[in-house]
């Protein structure tokens, strides 16, 4: 009787167990990218699609800034943040999160054989190849982000993001093996404070992830640095603080080389758009400064922020 009703509310024990040990490899999308890599390369043999991959660690960190440097170079178009609140790129790159080893077997993937000689065969699980996968995902990003830029007159293109974490990154590499990133941060409270201005009203996504207080918003920061500063030598990503690339200790040409773009200097001098809503600065109190100290540390102070 026991062994029915763990059945009915928690499924058999074989099944949980398997569970388990599945859930002990830590499943993520960098585990899926490699499994991925390992079962079908991709073919990149003449594929020299290099897009530009910009992302931030979160609001108001100095990325339209840089989106704007990058883009000074007539052939660039760096998209900004394209249908945001969506998530669409997450919610694609957490479809790779399901492979592994075992899944999907061998024997689901269709083999050529003529339609009109299927129907005697096993047909319940037919998938089309790993290759076509990644082919179906990347056409999207074609369809949506290359081609529309080039058909404006660049030569490439781009997307600067603030909610993609390193995760995605490597679901991007999968997609363009020639990609380049470049990780941008900057003090989280000065963040805040201009965010702040804006209303504190935005969206992770729509509509289960509002960030609207300083606890969410510093988890954000968080989470986004812990990544950067772990797989940034992995991924080949040039790591920028905001506060040094406004001041002119981030080289240009240091940029310049990473991208393979030229930059015309006179765009930092250049405002462009105000962080001001009715010529008032947000306040930020005691309560909130607290808050999101609580949870951007120690590795906001570790980079040199304390207040």
């Amino acid at each position: 009787m026991l062994k029915y009703l763990a059945n009915a509310f928690i499924g058999p024990t074989q099944a949980r167990a398997a569970h388990r040990q599945a859930l002990q490899k830590n499943p993520d999308i960098v585990s899926g990218v490699e499994t991925l890599l390992a079962t079908c390369p991709p073919a990149d043999a003449g594929d020299d699609e290099a897009p530009i991959f910009l992302l931030s660690a979160g609001w108001r960190s100095g990325s339209t800034l840089l989106q704007r440097l990058i883009m000074s170079d007539k052939d660039v178009l760096i998209w900004g943040e394209p249908y945001d609140e969506c998530g669409m790129i997450q919610a694609l790159a957490d479809t790779t999160k399901a492979f592994r080893a075992g899944w999907p077997p061998q024997d689901y993937y269709y083999d050529g054989t003529p339609p009109g000689e299927l129907s005697g065969n096993w047909i319940a699980n037919l998938f089309p190849s790993l290759a076509d996968l990644r082919d179906s995902h990347r056409a999207l990003f074609d369809t949506l982000f290359a081609h529309p830029a080039k058909a404006a007159g660049a030569s490439r293109w781009g997307i600067k993001e603030v909610r993609l974490d390193v995760e995605h990154c490597f679901y991007l590499r999968w997609l363009y093996p020639r990609a380049r990133f470049v990780f941008l941060y900057r003090n989280p409270l000065d963040a805040y404070q201009s965010y702040c201005r804006y209303g504190r009203n935005w969206y992770n996504t729509f509509p289960d992830e509002p960030v609207f207080t300083p606890t969410a918003f510093g988890k954000h920061w968080r989470e986004l640095m812990e990544g950067f500063l772990r797989e940034a030598k992995r991924l080949d990503a040039l790591v920028i603080r905001y506060e040094d690339l406004v001041a002119g200790r981030t080289p240009l040409e240091e940029i310049e080389a990473h991208l393979k773009i030229r930059i015309d200097r006179s765009v930092l001098g250049a405002k462009v758009g105000s962080s001001e809503r009715g010529g008032e600065k947000a306040q930020v109190n005691r309560l909130e400064k607290w808050l999101l100290k609580r949870v951007v540390s120690p590795m906001a102070e570790e980079l040199g922020y304390k207040w």
